[in-house]
């Protein structure tokens, strides 16, 4: 296993000083932690997560248009009519009518319906053979397209769009997750690096005074010069100057990791001292994959290639809708129904549920617009859509094989750099020890041992530096792979 991931997913959780403590409280970090509480506190990573909650929301609520629909309907009417037939005595003509109704209307996944309905009519009457009649009314009915908007593709295709931007999103949010873990892991080794370079400004000082007190001591004992005490006494000065610009570094580089782990203004978190306890990594260029195997694993990993994948099937999902617009209408229709008119309410529903008298019809509905140009245009635009999302992910697919091979030759750069830098540390101390002792012999001068004492600093900088930007290439190898992922560090 990779000494990085190694190291992340076995360090102690990071000892958290609490809120009401004094200021300036040391709190034992690792990268492990670091990645932790910014994951649990970002506030970009929760606008995204809210945004896929969002998409879950819509998604689940598409599915809403298949539900079944109840109605019920009543009314009651009141007609009053003149008279006109001689045969009847009576003047005028009245009736009083009160209907009740309902239904169950079920839309189906094939982009049909299924109807049924009922209505009964009570009619009270001084014209009609009997004063009281009731009629009832039951009837299920049938529709379904053929042609245009017909079948379940059509009619779930909608769904199906919501499901693609629902995991568009969820790629997102794991897109937005391994951006935050670089940004972390980068400001952290930030922080590694700036506090190694200040204990190199401390170690330079330290050698430093040491060769001011030295000379010192040969101009106290009269065979020094002070000459050579002031150029000891710049160096020095120029050591506390590093010291102190080292110092301001650190605090930079722990304000911006305190960024990335604390958004906000509590002084509790901004006066927290960090005391990294992840090692910088030593890897083996064995370890690193060619760029053909990482490039591999990147196009079935990353994130971006996954959302141009749903955006392409969305694409073609409209253009589905957009090629079914095109058709011309032709839907098939069947329907039963029953009727019956008694003088009481129980004989008509029996007659009526009872099928005594049916009712069948079937038929077919043709439709076809003369030209449909608009359905026309949406179709040539929606093929357009999809072939515009194919090209971004051709365009996206060649910006990742880059992104792979930068990351995977970086990696092997930064590797044989740490090494070229430890070795070029320990010859520049074994020159610095070998020039102090000639000096000691009388055989070199002071100008030559400062030299050397800054040519050590230079490689201790360098090599720091160095092991920096592995550890920050690592880490944007995995990222370039799509492979930075909080589950596979433990989150």
């Amino acid at each position: 296993m990779n000494p990085v991931l190694l190291a992340l997913a076995t360090l102690p959780a990071a000892q958290v000083a609490p809120q009401d403590s004094a200021a300036t409280a040391r709190v034992e970090l690792s990268l492990l932690d670091a990645a932790r509480t910014a994951l649990e506190n970002d506030l970009s990573l929760k606008l995204e997560e809210n945004n896929a909650e969002v998409s879950q929301y819509t998604y689940e609520g598409s599915w809403g248009s298949f539900d079944p629909v109840f109605r019920a309907n009543a009314g009651y009417a009141d007609v009053e009519n003149r008279n006109n037939n001689p045969f009847f005595t009576i003047d005028s003509i009245n009736s009083q009518t009160l209907e009740i109704g309902s239904g169950l209307n079920l839309p189906l996944l094939t982009g049909g319906a299924v109807d049924l309905s009922f209505l009964q009519s009570n009619t009270d009457s001084n014209f009609a053979l009997f004063q009281r009649s009731v009629s009832d009314r039951v009837a299920l009915s049938f529709n379904q397209p053929l042609l245009r908007a017909g079948g379940s593709a059509y009619a779930t295709s909608t769904q199906r769009e919501n499901e693609l931007r629902l995991r568009r999103q969820l790629e997102r949010v794991r897109q937005a997750r391994q951006d935050l873990i670089q940004r972390v892991a980068q400001s952290y080794w930030d922080l590694v690096t700036a506090l190694e370079q200040a204990r190199v400004a401390d170690e330079t000082l330290a050698l430093g005074r040491e060769q001011l007190a030295q000379n010192q001591r040969r101009l106290n004992a009269g065979v020094g010069t002070e000459v050579e005490v002031l150029q000891a006494e710049t160096n020095v000065a120029q050591r506390v100057e590093q010291k102190l610009a080292r110092e301001v570094s650190v605090k930079a580089a722990a304000d911006k990791l305190k960024g990335l782990m604390y958004p906000g203004t509590n002084a509790a978190t901004w006066e927290r001292e960090f005391v990294p306890v992840t090692q910088l990594p030593e890897v083996d260029p064995q370890s690193v994959p060619s760029w053909n195997a990482a490039f591999s694993v990147a196009l079935a990993e990353r994130s971006e290639l996954r959302q141009q994948m749903f955006q392409i099937d969305e694409a073609e999902e409209q253009l589905l809708r957009a090629s079914s617009l095109r058709r011309s209408q032709l839907d098939f229709t069947f329907e039963t129904s029953s009727f019956a008119i008694e003088r009481n309410e129980g004989d008509a529903l029996e007659s009526a549920f009872g099928w005594d008298y049916p009712t069948y019809r079937a038929g077919l509905s043709f439709s076809a617009p003369i030209g449909n140009r608009s359905a026309l245009f949406a179709e040539k635009s929606a093929r357009a859509g999809v072939r515009n999302a194919r090209l971004i992910y051709d365009q996206l697919e060649s910006q990742v094989v880059e992104e792979v091979r930068t990351a995977v030759r970086n990696t092997l750069y930064s590797i044989e750099a740490v090494r070229a830098a430890a070795s070029s540390t320990e010859l520049a101390r074994r020159q610095l020890a070998a020039e102090q002792a000639r000096y000691r012999e009388g055989l070199s001068t002071n100008f030559q041992v400062l030299q050397f004492q800054q040519q050590l600093a230079e490689t201790l900088y360098s090599q720091t530096l160095a092991h920096a930007n592995l550890a920050k290439a690592l880490i944007a190898l995995r990222r370039s792979q799509g492979i930075l992922d909080p589950e596979r560090f433990g989150l």
